[in-house]
């Protein structure tokens, strides 16, 4: 090997060719094999997943590629300069609470990677609520044309990858090789510097630490290094974090030397790319203050590029370095984070106006969404569900209770401040739903309800959803003044949120409408209700798909009949973090958390108090079973 003692005899390059003839033997085997009449399930797998290390002699010249749509991978095309905008702390997102999870995530990381005593705990309060929504965003969030915070997005799917179990990441990471466009984001587009500044690398970076000790513990056989030493010295690179620790101050300016040549050499760094990077995080970590940590991080950055595997297994490879540069950056980022509380930062903590008007998330003020004036209006607001609700008699109810009853609650005291009328309607198959899916049961209810009750007592039919609530204390008469409901519309809808992939067939989301009660407004429910009847081609929605519903409207409705409809913002009146109106879909614990804070304000508000005998009066419930189905 040339430069001998500079790099690592069975190391990277001593292996790439054996491992790559290895994986086509295994693939071609398969092919035999199955070609025979073997079926799949009866072949060993070969090892189809070996990973390969063959470097690029162009590493720099990389760029992801599309298979699916034969082209290069169409990135995020966002500022990737502009640390406000990526660290999220502007509400424009109306999914998920992106300081909040931010801040869950690195506060648990940080007590994992510290070793701490609260591990647990700390997952529990901070971890264990946002769940769902993690869940959500690494099963149905793209990170190339997603309009939502893109960082958020790559971060958590790092971190989801830690709390998920061995098998799971091994998959992941090496057999499916997920996260070739992840790691082209953080090592060509997103400055290191950038992403510790934004908060995000106090959770990309523990991540990928905890990551490494993993894999290092379950794939021993990956783990490699590309030098022994030092290009340019005789220093060992330390393969353990104790060595590293111990590095002399005389050490220590070698390797600043040995890393500013790098700078201006790049075969020195073609040949130990991995090794000066990791020089330039040791030189970071003996930084006293933040700029030299964060020059000598973007410069390890720098030096990361010049690796590149030809197969793509960049990021799963670096994952199994022998030494521990992700620990280092980790504690890097953790000490800038504690220093300055990039990760910190809270959003928003407005639950509701008690005075009048709808929280801003942006303000974080109570401000009057609708400046029209009040004419008085019946209203009849239904909230339609199978299951019955539970008790909201005392705080240990409500404490316990789900969200369907919570959100009842909230719409209660809603309703009852303004004079409206509140159902909570459990629908009968026979009547409301028959052969059909139980979203449909709403509009039967609503439709036999608005009729048999009038217009005098019920001028217009709301219908609510039983995950979500009215987060407003403004009256829906303004609203529906506003929207023109009162003259030449008959019905308003919130519009779909994120419509941007299917704009031309995609408006309504059905968890909020409100309808004049008219015969022609009622005539349009009821011919919304009998579409999967008249159009043949769409009886299948009736039983088969949980969005038949929202679909028959948008297919056949929307075109018929879209000059008497409103499709209204939906940061008002949809998504988990809408303003006036919250619809939380995903039915997370923090969505619970969330109205039991709400549903508790009000009852202070209303008795002064939230454990006195008047609160009993409140609620004559006698169901105690909150989970109850």
């Amino acid at each position: 090997l040339p430069d001998a003692g500079q790099v690592a005899p069975c190391s990277a390059r001593a292996h790439a060719s054996m491992a790559w003839y290895v994986k086509q033997l295994s693939a071609a085997l398969f092919l035999v094999l199955h070609s025979l009449g073997y079926d799949e399930d009866e072949i060993p797998a070969f090892q189809q997943d070996i990973v390969t290390n063959e470097w690029d002699d162009d590493p720099l010249s990389f760029f992801p590629f599309d298979r699916a749509n034969n082209r290069p991978v169409q990135l995020w095309r966002g500022d990737y300069k502009d640390v406000k905008l990526l660290s999220c702390k502007m509400p424009n997102d109306l999914l998920f609470d992106w300081l909040d999870l931010k801040r869950g995530m690195a506060a648990w990381l940080r007590e994992l990677e510290y070793q701490g005593k609260m591990v647990m705990q700390i997952y529990w309060e901070q971890i264990r609520p946002i769940q769902h929504a993690l869940t959500n965003i690494v099963a149905f969030h793209n990170t190339t044309t997603s309009r939502d915070c893109i960082l958020g997005l790559l971060c958590v799917r790092s971190f989801y990858l830690v709390v998920q179990s061995a098998a799971y990441r091994n998959n992941e990471m090496i057999t499916q090789n997920n996260f070739v466009n992840d790691w082209f984001y953080f090592s060509h587009k997103f400055k290191w510097s950038v992403l510790i500044k934004s908060g995000w690398g106090a959770v990309l970076f523990p991540s990928m630490d905890s990551l490494s000790s993993s894999f290092h513990y379950s794939n021993e056989g990956l783990v490699w290094t590309d030098c022994e030493t030092f290009p340019g010295t005789s220093l060992k690179v330390p393969v353990s974090r104790e060595e590293a620790y111990r590095i002399p101050p005389a050490d220590m300016s070698m390797l600043m030397e040995a890393t500013s040549r790098a700078t201006s050499d790049e075969s020195m760094l073609k040949r130990c790319p991995c090794s000066m990077a990791f020089a330039a995080v040791l030189l970071a970590s003996s930084s006293e203050d933040a700029a030299g940590v964060f020059q000598f991080l973007d410069i390890a950055q720098e030096f990361l590029r010049y690796y590149h595997e030809k197969n793509t297994f960049t990021f799963v490879n670096l994952l199994h370095l022998r030494f521990p540069i992700w620990h280092f950056v980790a504690t890097n980022t953790m000490r800038l984070d504690e220093q300055l509380e990039f990760s910190q930062k809270k959003s928003c903590q407005l639950l509701w106006c008690p005075d009048g008007g709808t929280p801003n998330p942006i303000t974080c003020q109570c401000e009057v969404m609708f400046q029209e004036e009040l004419r008085n209006t019946t209203v009849c607001i239904f909230m339609v569900d199978t299951r019955r609700k539970s008790s909201l008699r005392n705080i240990t109810s409500i404490i316990n209770a789900r969200f369907w009853t919570l959100a009842y609650g909230i719409n209660r005291f809603y309703a009852e401040e303004h004079g409206y009328e509140l159902d909570y309607v459990q629908p009968v198959n026979e009547t409301h739903f028959p052969n059909r899916k139980v979203g449909w049961g709403k509009v039967k209810v609503i439709i036999d309800s608005l009729i048999e009750r009038g217009p005098e007592r019920c001028a217009y039919g709301v219908s609510i959803d039983t995950d979500a609530f009215f987060r407003t204390s403004e009256p829906l008469a303004t609203a529906i003044t506003h929207y023109g409901l009162d003259s030449d519309k008959l019905i308003l809808f919130s519009q779909e949120y994120h419509t941007e992939h299917n704009p031309d067939n995609t408006f309504v989301n059905g968890g909020f409408f409100i309808v004049r009660n008219s015969n022609e407004g009622v005539g349009l429910l009821q011919e919304w209700y009998n579409v999967p009847e008249t159009y043949p081609e769409l009886e299948h929605l009736k039983r088969e798909n949980p969005q038949g519903l929202n679909l028959c409207w948008d297919l056949k409705m929307q075109p018929k009949y879209k000059d008497v409809v409103v499709l209204a913002e939906p940061y008002l009146f949809t998504a988990p973090f809408g303003w006036y109106v919250r619809h939380n879909w995903f039915k997370d614990l923090r969505f619970e958390q969330e109205m039991q804070d709400i549903l508790l304000q009000r009852l202070q508000k209303r008795y002064n108090c939230i454990m006195c005998q008047n609160v009993y009066d409140w609620d004559d419930s006698n169901n105690t079973d909150p989970g109850w189905r």
